[in-house]
């Protein structure tokens, strides 16, 4: 009051009363505390008092064309919570109670009005109107509260009978607002009693209940104190926090779940630092690899895992990458797969998930080999059954040729014909032989067999086929030299009977540290977003392959550019290395 100018509406229509009230108003305080505006007529002051923000009105009863009882009443109506004194000729119990009944702040005589009664009016009806403004804005927050959310505040008296009630909190119980008025509590929601029981004797209680309804489990989190007010009876609310209840029952769940799979099997789980560094790692840890769970924390991954090194950096600014890393140890060879990925939730970090695929690989490897072997004895069928057995029908067509020269030269032609056809079925036959089983791997290395795959090609489909290399040869496991035989041939198979090529280059690049094998051909090639052709079988047997390897396969096409496949490798020597999916 004594910083805040007050924006007062006077409406009085006799100018003599006017200047009265205003001298009143002058000699009420100190000069400038009061911005006096006055309003002529029940209509101006109906217009001003909507149209402008006032701190208080001043409004005479009689005003001609109405009274002030009837403007305060018609502001009212329209949404107006302006305080209002209204000011009269003489005393009047009657029209001081509809005054009061109509929410006037006060009801004070022009006969005996002083500055010091005006005064203390305005500051009264300033301060009641402060309250009720804050009051009103509580009260409309805990409408929005009561209205949007699920809770329920109730009032009682001492025997637990409902005397107010708002909210939906109880709705899922079949319960709307003010529904359980004049009812018991005890009676209709037993399960809250034992708390109540508690607030009522003067206490105050906070617990959380259960409640059964047509099979259905709901959750409430409770507060009850006793009501000092009125003293006796209690107040509180009720949250329903079903939703909270359920989601960390499900998360319970959840983790149970996680931590029987940490548990039990060979995998761990954990998250590193923005530098990289574990700070969380759980599981039975990956046992050929030695990387037990506890032994991780504090260590950078990328150290642990070099395959990982280059692509941290990506991960930790919001990517993921998932690699397969493969070594030996004490003579075994052992195989993970790990999977890293930016923390979403915290906006730091990663998550990394790792498992021992080591069996997997082994049995992928069995299965490859099993299928080598297999290609090998049908090869080896073709050389020794069909293969001799052509051999013998050629020499028969050949004698029989001889013999019929001088008795039926026609004859001789078509049995010369027959001898022809046999043996280029022989040709043949060895072709497909050497590709089932390729003796030339076996017997001169990888780089010899790569150069007889490129003429047996060129020999069995007419095209040209070329084979190139550049660096020194690969000193590898033969195991491996096989995979990347297996390799090239799908390539070649995939751009002579899809891609109709006319032109296959086989290259080979190899270093001391890296090795790779690209087969690209000039066929029709295909759009890779969409997947190559005949259901992929034949890439997915071709990326295994790398997999087993420790290498990276990788495939590039564009519709009437032709196809390239290349794998990339590195030498095993007992350190982990790579294969990228």
């Amino acid at each position: 009051m004594k910083e805040r100018v007050l924006r007062i509406l006077l409406v009085e229509d006799c100018d003599e009363d006017y200047c009265y009230v205003a001298l009143v108003l002058k000699q009420s305080g100190p000069p400038g505390r009061f911005d006096l505006v006055r309003a002529s007529s029940y209509g101006e002051g109906l217009s001003a008092a909507m149209a402008q923000p006032f701190d208080l009105g001043i409004f005479d009863q009689n005003l001609g064309d109405g009274t002030g009882l009837d403007l305060l009443e018609e502001l009212r109506s329209m949404g107006s919570e302006l305080p209002v004194i209204l000011l009269t000729g003489m005393d009047s119990t009657v029209l001081d109670a509809a005054a009061l009944k109509a929410g006037a702040a006060d009801y004070l005589s022009k006969a005996d009005l002083t500055p010091t009664q005006l005064e203390r009016a305005i500051r009264y009806a300033w301060v009641q109107a402060t309250t009720l403004a804050e009051l009103r804005k509580t009260n409309r927050l805990l409408d929005a509260i009561v209205t949007r959310l699920p809770v329920t505040a109730v009032r009682v008296d001492a025997d637990g009978t409902i005397l107010e009630m708002r909210g939906r909190g109880w709705e899922c119980l079949g319960y709307h607002d003010g529904d359980l008025v004049g009812r018991t509590l005890q009676r209709e929601i037993p399960e809250l009693w034992a708390g109540l029981e508690r607030a009522l004797k003067g206490g105050e209680m906070a617990f959380t209940s259960a409640v059964e309804r047509e099979g259905q489990r709901h959750h409430f989190d409770h507060y009850f104190q006793f009501d000092h007010e009125r003293g006796g009876g209690a107040i509180g609310f009720a949250v329903n926090v079903t939703a909270r209840i359920q989601a960390e029952s499900e998360r319970v769940r959840q983790a149970q779940l996680l931590g029987s799979i940490l548990k039990n099997m060979p995998v761990v789980a954990g998250r590193v630092d923005e530098q990289g560094r574990v700070t969380e790692a759980h599981g039975s840890g990956l046992s050929p690899a030695h990387l037990k769970a506890e032994a991780l924390k504090g260590r950078l991954l990328a150290e642990v895992l070099p395959p990982l090194r280059p692509r941290m950096e990506s991960v930790l600014a919001g990517g993921s990458t998932q690699v397969s890393v493969t070594g030996s140890r004490s003579a075994k060879s052992w195989s993970v797969e790990v999977a890293l990925s930016f923390d979403e939730e915290s906006r730091r970090g990663a998550i990394f998930f790792g498992r021992d695929v080591t069996d997997r690989r082994l049995l992928e490897q069995q299965l490859l080999t099993a299928t080598d072997e297999e290609q090998q004895r049908i090869g080896a069928d073709l050389h020794d059954g069909l293969g001799q057995q052509l051999t013998g029908l050629a020499c028969l067509a050949a004698a029989l040729q001889e013999r019929l020269r001088r008795v039926s030269p026609t004859d001789a032609d078509q049995a010369g014909l027959i001898s022809k056809l046999a043996n280029d079925s022989i040709e043949q036959s060895r072709a497909l032989a050497r590709g089932l089983c390729p003796v030339q791997l076996e017997q001169f290395g990888f780089c010899s067999a790569m150069e007889d795959l490129a003429y047996q090609v060129q020999q069995l489909h007419r095209i040209n086929c070329r084979f190139v290399m550049r660096g020194p040869t690969p000193r590898q496991d033969a195991l491996v030299d096989k995979h990347l035989y297996r390799v090239a041939q799908e390539a070649i198979h995939n751009a002579v009977r899809h891609g109709g090529a006319r032109f296959i280059r086989i290259s080979l690049l190899s270093n001391a540290q890296a090795h790779r094998l690209v087969v690209a051909d000039d066929g029709a090639g295909f759009d890779c977003s969409k997947g190559p052709r005949s259901e992929s079988r034949g890439l997915r047997l071709m990326q295994q392959r790398a997999t087993v390897i420790g290498g990276s396969l990788t495939l590039a096409s564009q519709p009437g550019h032709g196809t390239r496949v290349a794998i990339t490798w590195t030498n095993s020597n007992g350190n982990p290395h790579e294969s990228t999916h």
